[in-house]
């Protein structure tokens, strides 16, 4: 066992908090979410308790002598029988929480006391509720000659960015946002922007990229826009993502140019066949 000495005295030492920076909820299957604490204790200590806080507030406690609870904020969320280890002092050290939420998202701290030192270590935990819906679309044109691109996403939590890109450009600078949260504290945020149809090439990708602040998580989006006055129908594929938009203009498109070009060569072709 590891020992740490100050002014040559054994003392309380903790060397690890096992807390993940990001936790992304399965809310179909939502599983047990373990913190563990790892320390070591000079068996001459006494008076040993084992707290674990949140945001400061204590939410689980272990006294060998009287055993593991829970306290009244997150009491029916964390498993007290729980065990990490066999060792005596090591056996309830986690804090198990067996119906991790959105809300559960904050500061914490292991604290490990004796009558004789004490140690504490905290880390921060973002628990990630992932987008239930999440959409992009593009309308061409309004009465001024505009694209309308609006992203939209909810029942996501924390608070999610929306970017829109123009072949992998940024429009954010075009774009306006506005957010709200529903009775289950989870979020909808709609991103909104307006471009001159004479700014696009066509095709154009337009992307929307979802991303929470200060994690990893990110989500995309992506349509095809098609200047309807100036395409010509080549064989493509696009993928689930794209807007059915694309599909409406490209279809407009090449029904004008199969009734102007294509048919009257079919028929003549026909003719000499």
């Amino acid at each position: 066992m590891f020992r740490c000495m100050e002014e040559g005295v054994l003392s309380v030492k903790i060397y690890d908090i096992k807390v993940p920076s990001t936790y992304v909820l399965d809310q179909e299957k939502p599983e047990p979410l373990v913190l563990d604490c790892i320390y070591d204790v000079d068996p001459s200590e006494t008076g040993f308790v084992l707290k674990w806080l949140l945001n400061d507030q204590s939410v689980y406690q272990w006294i060998p002598s009287h055993g593991p609870f829970a306290l009244p904020m997150l009491k029916s969320r964390i498993d007290a029988t729980y065990e990490a280890s066999q060792d005596g002092q090591q056996r309830h050290r986690a804090l198990a929480i067996i119906k991790p939420s959105w809300n559960i998202t904050g500061n914490y701290t292991c604290s490990v006391q004796t009558f004789q030192s004490s140690d504490r270590r905290s880390a921060h935990l973002q628990v990630i509720v992932p987008e239930r819906d999440f959409q992009l679309k593009h309308h061409c044109c309004d009465e001024e000659d505009n694209v309308d691109i609006v992203c939209n996403t909810l029942g996501i939590f924390p608070e999610p960015k929306l970017s829109v890109l123009l072949n992998d450009v940024s429009v954010n600078n075009l774009v306006g946002t506005r957010s709200k949260v529903d009775d289950d504290g989870l979020f909808e945020v709609t991103a909104t922007a307006r471009v001159p149809r004479q700014r696009l090439e066509s095709p154009t990708t337009i992307r929307c990229i979802l991303s929470i602040p200060g994690t990893t998580y990110t989500r995309r989006k992506e349509s095809i826009f098609y200047d309807r006055l100036t395409f010509v129908p080549t064989a493509m594929s696009l993928d689930k993502d794209t807007s059915a938009r694309s599909y409406l203009d490209i279809g407009s498109g090449a029904a004008s140019v199969f009734t102007k070009v294509l048919l009257p060569f079919i028929v003549l072709l026909l003719h000499w066949t």
